[in-house]
């Protein structure tokens, strides 16, 4: 069965999965979401555990997305499904597999002409729906290859002062991992990752310095956390998220730090996922005393708001942001992203994304950590703990609204 891009929001009048039944079949589906979504919302409706999960829930039996990894042709390869799917020998409970396949073999079991095919994916993007039955039948073996090894959470303290509040935590996160030695480029195989995400760590262990260092402690209490496994799908934060080292319910907030990318002046910013709770509320305030523009996504289709450790506090139902640079330069005309663009052809996973003077600035780091530490103590200050939006996509899918 075809199912669109596998999306079932009917609250934002967009659902694949009506009128059509998947029970027992396999759902094929390709990646993306309606322009209308908002960037947040597309981001997570489009997350591959996201539409995996909702395809169990309507009773399919497996899932087949087009778009294979870079390299792969013809080929179909399995997925490990990690963080809120739970991994068993199937992958997922209930789903026999999981897996991405090449243009043409997702051509072949539709069984259409590019025309066709281009047609029915406008349609998508346009915000029409279009699901029907294959006549395509699939035979699929699984075979794995399994290593266990350990890898580790580092989490620190900084006690509130107030002797009732202070067993709350504001948890400010960063992950520590990258990906490790790889294909050499450029006759070097070490993934150093200074920018991804060891600036990110740095800018925690500084807020941590400055919290230290507060000769009054903030009411609340400070989590410092860094977490292993992002990049290999939010693991460390999934595992923390759920299982935090205090209890659950006394989370009150996440200020992710994730890749600042320090190469500018930071002139301007994007509170992602900080619009759908009151954090925005401390965001802007800290902004303004910074003197820092407050700005849209200008890069919605990166869906940065899934691909990073907040969104595993965000389906814990705990309010969480990722602050991430926005698209205001000192140079007239020009704007950010163009230069994070090349920037990332350059460095980004890339064993060339290594420390050195001049692939950092510090001042728009040091900014960074300000408007950062600056955020997370209004909500470790403020009597009331942040709230979900009334009737927010996030806050009634995780936070009980």
């Amino acid at each position: 069965m075809f199912v669109g891009y596998g999306i079932s929001e009917p609250e934002f009048g967009y659902d694949d999965y009506a009128g059509v039944d998947v029970k027992g079949k396999i759902a094929v589906m390709v990646s993306g979401a309606p322009d209308k979504f908002a960037s947040t919302v597309k981001a997570h409706a489009m997350n591959r555990n996201t539409r995996v999960k909702t395809a169990l829930e309507k009773g399919a039996v497996g899932v087949i997305l087009r778009g294979p990894p870079t390299g792969l042709q013809n080929q179909v390869y399995g997925i490990v499904n990690t963080g809120s799917v739970v991994a068993t020998g199937n992958m997922i409970t209930g789903l026999k597999f999981s897996c991405s396949i090449s243009q043409s073999l997702f051509s072949t079991l539709l069984n259409m002409t590019a025309d066709e095919i281009s047609k029915t994916l406008l349609s998508l993007k346009e915000g029409t729906p279009s699901s029907f039955e294959l006549k395509s039948s699939f035979h699929a073996t699984l075979a794995t290859r399994y290593q266990d090894f350990e890898s580790y959470n580092i989490v620190g303290m900084i006690e509130g002062s107030d002797k009732v509040l202070k067993d709350e935590y504001v948890v400010y996160s960063a992950h520590l991992d990258h990906v490790g030695v790889g294909t050499p480029v450029k006759g070097d195989s070490i993934y150093n990752g200074a920018h991804d995400n060891a600036s990110g760590v740095a800018c925690v262990l500084e807020v941590a310095r400055l919290y230290s260092s507060l000769k009054q402690k903030p009411k609340r209490s400070i989590l410092a956390v860094m977490v292993t496994g992002e990049e290999m799908g939010l693991i460390g934060s999934s595992y923390f998220a759920s299982h935090p080292t205090v209890p659950k319910e006394k989370v009150v907030a996440d200020v992710n730090m994730d890749m600042p990318t320090l190469i500018a002046p930071l002139l301007s910013v994007v509170p992602l996922g900080a619009l759908h709770s009151s954090l925005i509320n401390p965001v802007k305030s800290a902004a303004a005393y910074l003197g820092i523009d407050i700005e849209d996504d200008p890069e919605p289709e990166q869906n940065r708001f899934t691909r990073s450790d907040q969104y595993s506090f965000v389906q814990q139902g705990i309010p969480a942001l990722h602050i991430k640079y926005g698209d205001k330069t000192n140079e007239p005309g020009k704007k950010l992203t163009d230069k994070v663009k090349v920037w990332r052809a350059e460095y980004y996973h890339q064993p060339q994304d290594e420390f050195s003077e001049a692939n950092f600035d510090f001042e728009a780091g040091k900014k960074y950590v300000q408007l950062c530490f600056l955020i997370g103590h209004q909500v470790a200050q403020e009597k009331e703990r942040p709230t979900w939006n009334k009737g927010d996509l996030f806050g009634k899918k995780f936070g009980g609204l």
